[in-house]
């Protein structure tokens, strides 16, 4: 039996430190849940082919596994159907990258399930590395926010702890149908007005049949505020963003020591 019946969990920095491998004593511990009656959905703002490269590692048999992604933006069920899927305005995507590049700074689109780049930097490699993904390198010449001809999930703007300041003011910019939010002290991100991983978990809460008593959720940067504050009991992980542990009635040791983990095992009876 299990405390609480439904469980969302960020992946990077909350399940796992960031690049590292999912560690064996998370994997026992969400094994032991599911199998004490719990359900366990990971919630996350890595693009839909970056997670999926990690569900095996997560749950060994990731069949019948629904999971969120791009911030809330897309939402699979567990037959791996699209049940939601948000797309960035376009015009908000050509004005933030044009701001982005004015301002010297790296960023990356999520279209098509690919990453695109115009730039190669530092920044754009350790992302790539941290989520699995390649990178395709396009031509600044070709303009791509301007004559891609699919739609884009998300950009995201990519800064190092340097240069990291001025992403404040930018993320101070209005925009048209989309937002812009931290998922990372270096990584501002654009994404559709109607996505966010709180709405996204009231969603699948109601879709799997559990109220929001039901629920815990773990986050640790200011993009899982939202999710921590549309759960039961939110926990967030020790040395997170201020609005993560500002949403938090709990407070959980870091990835680095698999926190999740250990207070994944308190709901298990």
């Amino acid at each position: 039996m299990v405390t609480y019946k439904l469980v969302f969990c960020d992946f990077d920095d909350t399940l796992v430190r960031s690049g590292d491998a999912v560690g064996d004593y998370t994997r026992r511990a969400i094994a032991d849940y599911r199998a004490a009656g719990g359900t366990f959905v990971i919630c996350t703002g890595r693009s839909r082919a970056s997670l999926e490269k990690e569900l095996h590692s997560v749950y060994g048999d990731a069949s019948g596994i629904p999971y969120i992604c791009f911030q809330g933006g897309t939402i699979v069920d567990g037959d791996g159907k699209v049940i939601r899927r948000l797309v960035t305005d376009r015009a908000d995507v050509v004005r933030f990258s044009d701001i982005a590049a004015e301002r010297g700074y790296a960023h990356a689109f999520h279209a098509g399930g690919e990453v695109y780049c115009e730039t190669k930097t530092a920044e754009t490699e350790d992302y790539a590395q941290k989520t699995g993904c390649p990178i395709t390198y396009v031509s600044p010449s070709e303009h791509f926010a301007r004559t891609y001809d699919g739609d884009f999930d998300k950009m995201m703007i990519l800064s190092s702890l340097q240069t990291r300041p001025g992403l404040d003011e930018i993320a101070a910019m209005p925009s048209g149908g989309s937002k812009l939010m931290f998922s990372g002290p270096t990584y501002l991100e654009l994404v559709p007005s109607g996505s966010g991983k709180g709405g996204a978990v009231a969603f699948m809460t109601k879709r799997l049949g559990f109220t929001r008593a039901d629920t815990v959720a773990f986050g640790d940067a200011n993009n899982d505020a939202d999710m921590l504050r549309s759960v039961g009991l939110p926990i967030a992980m020790r040395g997170g963003m201020k609005d993560a542990l500002d949403a938090a009635k709990l407070i959980a040791p870091p990835a680095s020591e698999e926190g999740m983990a250990f207070a994944l095992r308190m709901f298990i009876r």
